[in-house]
Order: C-alpha cells, then sequence, then structure tokens
C-alpha cells in the first residue's frame, strides 16, 4: 500500500484476505464499497508455488490480510510488500481494548470485532476450525472471550483418538438417536456443539449482560440456526471481510 499516486488517478482495487486453518479466501471490495466473494480454497491445499502465482495477480492491487496460519502469512509478506497484515500490535485501530496483551488475539478475530461495527455488549461466535467467541462490552472494548474446538476438531478427535469409530461427515441431523454408528457420531458431536455453544453464550451473557447482542459467522455457522433458543441471532458470513474492509479504511497505508 505504498506509493503516492496522482491527485485524479483512481484507487488501486481493494482486496480482502482471509486465511484460516481450514480456508484461504478473498473478496474485492467495489467502488461503492460492496464486498465481493472471488473465491476460496482449502488452506491445507495452498502450496508456495500456488501462492506466489495468486500474489502476482495483486501486485497492483491494495491487500490487507488476516491470517491466522503463520506460514502462510510468511509466504504473503515475502510477496505482497504492499500488503497491511492485520494484528493486535498495529497502532490505530477502529476498537479499544480491555484485555492485557491484545498482540496475542488472532487477526481474525480482531477483524470480526471490528466488522460488528454495533454498540455493545456483543458476544461474536466465529465457527470454524475453533469456535472462537469474542466479546465487547458495554462501551464497545474488546474484552475477553472463549476459544473451544470446532464441531469438524471435535469429529475429527473422535475419529483419530478411538479403534473402532468409522470415519464420517458432519451434516445435519433430525434426531438425536442415531440408528447407525455414524448417524450417532454426527449426533453426538453436533448436538455437543450447539449446547456448548448455548452453554458457553448463556454464561457470558451472565458476565457483560444478559441482552449483550449475538453474531454469528464462519463457515460452521449453518449449524447453528435455529436451534440456540437465545432470541435474535445475526448471522453475518462475510463479518471478517467487513472487518477487513473497514480497518483498511481507517489505518494510514504503510
Amino acid at each position: 500500500m505504498s506509493g503516492s499516486r496522482p491527485p485524479d488517478a483512481m484507487p488501486a482495487p481493494l482486496v480482502l484476505v482471509d486465511v484460516g486453518n481450514t480456508r484461504f479466501k478473498w473478496a474485492e471490495v467495489t467502488p461503492r464499497g460492496a464486498i465481493r466473494v472471488q473465491g476460496q480454497v482449502l488452506t491445507s491445499q495452498v502450496t508456495p508455488a500456488w501462492l506466489a502465482a495468486w500474489s502476482k495477480k495483486q501486485a497492483e492491487r491494495r491487500v490487507i490480510v488476516a491470517s491466522v496460519v503463520p506460514k502462510i502469512t510468511s509466504l504473503l509478506r515475502r510477496h505482497l510488500k504492499q500488503a497491511l497484515f492485520v494484528s493486535g500490535k498495529l497502532r490505530g485501530f477502529p476498537v479499544a481494548f480491555d484485555y492485557p496483551r491484545p498482540a496475542e488475539l488472532g487477526a481474525d478475530r480482531l477483524a470480526a470485532a471490528i466488522g460488528a461495527q454495533v454498540r455493545g455488549p456483543v458476544i461474536i461466535v466465529s465457527c470454524g476450525t475453533a469456535t472462537a467467541f469474542s466479546v465487547l462490552d458495554k462501551r464497545g472494548r474488546f474484552c475477553g472471550g472463549v476459544i473451544a474446538p470446532g464441531p469438524e476438531s471435535q469429529l475429527r478427535a473422535l475419529i483419530g483418538t478411538t479403534a473402532q469409530l468409522p470415519t464420517t461427515s458432519l451434516r445435519p441431523v433430525a434426531r438425536a438417536l442415531g440408528k447407525s454408528t455414524q448417524a450417532a457420531m454426527r449426533a453426538g458431536v453436533l448436538l455437543q456443539f450447539q449446547g456448548g455453544v448455548r452453554e458457553i453464550v448463556q454464561r457470558l451473557r451472565q458476565e457483560v449482560g444478559s441482552f449483550a447482542r449475538i453474531i454469528v459467522t464462519g463457515g460452521q455457522a449453518q449449524h447453528l440456526r435455529g436451534v440456540l433458543g437465545l432470541g435474535r441471532v445475526e448471522f453475518r458470513p462475510l463479518l471478517v471481510f467487513e472487518g477487513l474492509r473497514i480497518i483498511a479504511a481507517s489505518l494510514p497505508e504503510p
């Protein structure tokens, strides 16, 4: 994001990059400020060669990155000298902290908290490889949260640490009573995920206010639709991208 442009030049397109443990996703901000998702790949399939080729296409663009995968972060820093990388060490963040060490926070949690753009208290539930609960207090400050395993992580652990359980994949369940081993596994993982989220949100509301809003995002968020019984729940699948857009507009270009 360095360099200068003639006063009448159009700004370079802004690319938003969200690198999670499961997926590498990117989007572009239109001249009118809308977010258009451009693509995604499994993080496990991102090779140095693929990343070099992808980065070359972004050479003339402004890029802002939220990454929780150090290996990919390092490669992106090498290829995209103009990019801005989100971390708790950045100054001028559009969010305040009541948190001892903001530098420890994951870039995705920071971007999601900023993307929420609501007066607290609010509880953000980010459903991915991990289920991360990020809390903004009534003054809008990031004040803490909870991190738990996500449903896919729970399922992999169940399969990987038991000798006789078969492989299966997650999909919605209509009943708790499984009529096969795979059905019982799926029900157990998903019901534990849903019940765990409900319990953690209730406990957090006891600490920050029973009227705290709930915002849900992430690749596993669909498993929480219509099952939490916690009043109004707002689903915002582009929340991290929304936060990156706000950060890019609020921080000086490096």
